[in-house]
Order: C-alpha cells, then structure tokens, then sequence
C-alpha cells in the first residue's frame, strides 16, 4: 500500500506533457505548381516575342508547309522530362483551315486550329501511355494557359505513337472550354465506321449526351469531305498495250486483237538513245465537296453513294517511282542524273566564274563537298575524243528533224553542245566541279579548232544560223560558218599563189623592175596580179 501511495505522489509531481503544434506550410509551392509556373513563364515569353521575333531567335521551319514554324522548351516533372512545343503561323490566314491545304499540319486539319501547343513526354514513344497522367499533365497546361490569358489550343499525345491519337484543351475566353479528341484505326476498323453513316453517329456521340437511339433525332453538324481515288498500279515488266498499232500475222487478219508493244517514252526526243525506267507508276485522284450541313445519318449514307463528278474541286496527282520520288543519285537511271544536274546548276550561281569551282587558289564556295570529285585525266580525253574527232562533221539537221528541241529552243540531238549535255550527265557523278572542269576542256577545244581553221564537228558549216536553237548552239553554228569561210580564203590564197609561180618566164626588164622594188612587200590575194582574183 505505502508503495501505491508513493508511485501516485511522483506521478503528480511530474510536470505534464506540453502539446506540439503541427501545420502544413502552403506558402511552399509544390513540384506539381512549379510544373505549372515553368510552362507559363515558357508561354508568356513566346506570347511576348511574337511571331516575328520567334523567327528570329531560330525557330525551325517546317519543310512541309511553307508558312509553319516551330519553337520549343525543355521542362522537368518530377523525375520525368517534358518537351513543349509551340506550333505557330508566320501570317495567320482563318480561311486557309477549311480548303483542305495540302501544306497544313495534320492536327491542323484535324481540329481546324492555326496556332496551337503540343506538350509530349521526352521518351521512346514520345506519348503519354498512362490516361491519369494525359489528363494531369493536359490539366497543367490549361491552367498556365488560362493565368497567361492565352487562347492556344493544348494538345497531348496518347494511347500508341502508330494511332495518332490526341486529347485537348482550349480556353474559349468564357466560363466554357473546347475539347479536342483524335483517334486513327489503321487496322480492324469496325465496318459500321467504313461507312459515312457510322463515322456520323459517332461524331454526334460525343457532343449528344442521350442514352435515346441517336438514329431518330436530328443534328444539324457541318462538315467537309475528301475522297482518295487511286489508280491501280502496274509493274513496268508489262508493257503498255498499243491501241492504235494493230498487225496482222501470216495467217491472220487485221480485226484481230494483238496489238503491238511499245514502250512509254517512244515518242519521247530521247527514244533513239536511251530507254528510261517510267516514273509514273499511277494517279491519285482526289476530289473535294466543300462545307455542307448534314441532318441526319440517311442523308450520310445517300452523300456516300455520291459520283466523284459532283465534287466541286478536283486534284490529280501523279504517283511517281522510288527511284524517281526520293533517290537523287542513288539509283543510276535518266531521271536521278537530272536531279543532280539540276542541283548543278543551283550551286553554280554561288560562284561568279566557272573557273572558282576547279582553281587551286580559290575553292569556290563553302559548301562544295570533298564527294564532289573529278574524274582522271584520261576520262577527260576519252571524252573530248568522243565529242571532237568521233563525230561526223555535218550531221543532218533537216528542218524538221528535231521539233522536239525547236519547241523548247534547245539544239539537235546529233549537235555538239547536245552531245556535250549528254557527257556532263555521266561525267563524274555529275556535280558541279566535273561539269566546270569538262567544260573549260570544251572551250579549249573549240579555241583550238578556230586557231587552227580546224572543222567544228558535229556542227552544219552551210546555211544560216538557226535562231529558233538555244544561244550556245547558234554561236557553235556561227563558229562553225566562220571557220569555213576561213577555210576557204586560205585556199582561194593558196591557189592564187600557186598560179604566180607557174606563169609565163618574165622579161628582163620585169626581172630589173622586181629587183628595184621592196623584197619586203606581199602581194595579198585581194592585189592586182595576174592569176587567180579573190572577189
């Protein structure tokens, strides 16, 4: 009992616990509100420069669309990584969203929007697989957007990269808020949504709140559309059937249905020298209906069943080969070497001599590569020999020989300059360096022919300069002229001294009065002598 008593007396005099005070410091900003902070000083800043000043700080022109551009921003969730990037106009143009332009970006044709942002997590897929963290992270943005007082449209990628799938948000300035959601089905794609009726009734789904069957009530909605048509594609192992060419076999008449082959190209200039892979493989007719106001899923179905002849615009595009489309050089054929000549003659504005590509002292401009080589001197000469001492000298340019070139002012296919042309295709890897340096041999060449009263080969020597033939080809022509015409003075001077020395002896007298005169003077064949005169 004394023991009880005694435990109970300490037990008072301890003095009692006092109670600590603990509260949540909301003056801190959480990751979560400094997430939010970053993307809205981004957003101001670019709201502050403007288009103009976007561009000039670097923003990246999109090759796609001539007036699209782009800007972007690192930012840091948590342990995430996050790209925003803003997608902007250089000059807005409202009408240009329902034209169906072929240079705007897809999310622009989807969602009928200009400017817009895209906030996408830096990883493999580069989309948001997690539905909780597309709506966090589309929540975010529309908070940002809304303290900065901007009216962008945000957009975040989702579900699988191959879908293409979008959810988003926009501020409308009011108490309301617009919603975007994009979806692409590449396979298994149910067959009510095939059909203009399904993809109606689904699009009425997610504004119509009713559990009523969608079919019996009506919705006015606007919309445009676009029709693909493509050609069926045919391998160039088949050869296209003539129509009009029709032949008749032993044993056979001329009603029967074998027709002769002919390639694509051979009515082509070039038919005669080179057969070339057709680098049209199809067509792709694409017809649109502009802006039309649909009430009901009936009236869908009937626009469907709609011929592509009353569309109000058409385009044809033609679909060209892999070799032709993106190749540039990797494939030999006719079509690739012209890209490169092309490309040729763009770099050769950027030199003021054609001498700047191949001298040693001055290399030309910065962005010749060292894969612009030259080829050995012997590929050189095998070519001037092939050009200057192969060649006939007076082809047959009958005036109605060459139509083809006539119509675009170029030169004969058996002329000089044209022969020259075909060289520089296959000279190298036609670049600019191989085409100045075979070039500058070519006009020594031609130096040479005049000094020496040589024949221009492959050139007419008679006749009048062509003018409707481009310029180079008529001042070869010319060229041509003036070295026979020099030909010819020299032999009329050759005969002419050759009758002096077989005239008649001359007298005494005669012998006195050429001894008297200057020994230094020489009868010219434009001179009074006897022979032959010069007129």
């Amino acid at each position: 009992m004394a023991s009880s008593s005694k435990i109970d007396s300490l037990a008072e005099d301890e003095p009692p616990e006092e109670e600590v005070e603990h509260f949540d410091d909301f003056t801190l900003a959480s990751s979560w509100e400094r997430f939010i902070s970053e993307i809205e000083a981004v957003c101001r800043q670019w709201m502050a420069d403007g288009p103009k000043n976007l561009l000039e700080k670097g923003a990246v022109h999109l090759e796609y669309s001539k007036n699209l551009y782009k800007v972007k921003s690192e930012l840091k969730y948590a342990s995430k990584s996050y790209c925003i990037e803003h997608y902007f106009e250089k000059t807005n143009n409202d009408s240009r969203v329902s034209d169906w332009n072929f240079n705007l970006h897809e999310l622009q044709l989807c969602f009928g929007v200009n400017d817009f942002l895209v906030i996408a997590p830096q990883s493999a897929s580069g989309v948001v697989l997690d539905a909780p963290e597309a709506s966090k992270l589309l929540s975010a943005v529309a908070i940002a957007l809304t303290n900065c007082s901007s009216l962008l449209p945000a957009l975040v990628p989702v579900h699988d990269p191959s879908r293409k799938a979008y959810i988003g948000i926009q501020n409308m300035g009011t108490v309301f808020t617009r919603r975007f959601e994009a979806d692409h089905i590449g396979t298994q794609v149910p067959v009510k949504l095939m059909h203009l009726e399904g993809l109606y009734e689904l699009f009425i789904s997610k504004f119509a709140y009713s559990t009523l069957d969608l079919s019996v009530h009506l919705f006015k909605v606007n919309f445009t559309m676009k029709l693909t048509y493509r050609t069926i594609p045919y391998d160039d192992d088949h050869d296209l059937q003539g129509t009009d060419a029709e032949i008749t076999e032993p044993g056979g008449s001329p009603g029967s249905d074998t027709h002769n082959r002919v390639q694509w190209d051979d009515d082509c200039p070039w038919s005669e020298w080179y057969s070339a892979e057709d680098p049209i493989k199809g067509f792709e007719l694409i017809a649109l209906w502009s802006e039309k106001m649909i009430e009901s899923s009936l009236q869908m179905a009937e626009l469907e069943n709609d011929s592509p002849h009353d569309a109000e615009k058409w385009i044809l595009f033609p679909k060209f080969s892999q070799n032709f489309d993106g190749s540039k050089g990797n494939q030999i054929g006719f079509s690739s070497q012209l890209h490169l000549l092309i490309d040729a003659l763009d770099m050769s504005f950027e030199a003021p001599f054609i001498e700047d590509f191949v001298s040693v002292e001055n290399t030309g401009p910065d962005n010749l590569k060292t894969s612009m080589i030259i080829p050995p001197p012997t590929v050189i000469d095998r070519v001037l020999k092939e050009l200057f001492h192969e060649g006939v000298r007076d082809p047959d340019f009958a005036k109605g020989g060459h139509k083809s070139s006539r119509a675009i002012k170029g030169a004969p296919l058996q002329s000089l300059f044209v022969q020259f042309c075909l060289n520089c295709l296959w000279f190298g890897s036609c670049n600019i360096r191989a085409i100045a340096v075979l070039w500058i041999e070519f006009v020594r060449e031609v130096r040479w022919c005049w000094e020496e009263s040589q024949p221009l080969p492959k050139m007419p020597a008679n006749g009048s300069i062509d003018l409707s033939t481009c310029l180079i080809n008529q001042k070869l022509q010319m060229l041509a002229i003036c070295i026979e015409r020099k030909l010819e003075l020299n032999e009329d001077y050759e005969d002419c001294i050759g009758s002096m020395d077989q005239a008649s002896p001359r007298t005494k007298e005669e012998d006195s009065v050429a001894e008297d005169s200057d020994p230094s003077i020489v009868l010219t064949p434009g001179e009074d002598f006897e022979g032959k005169r010069d007129r």
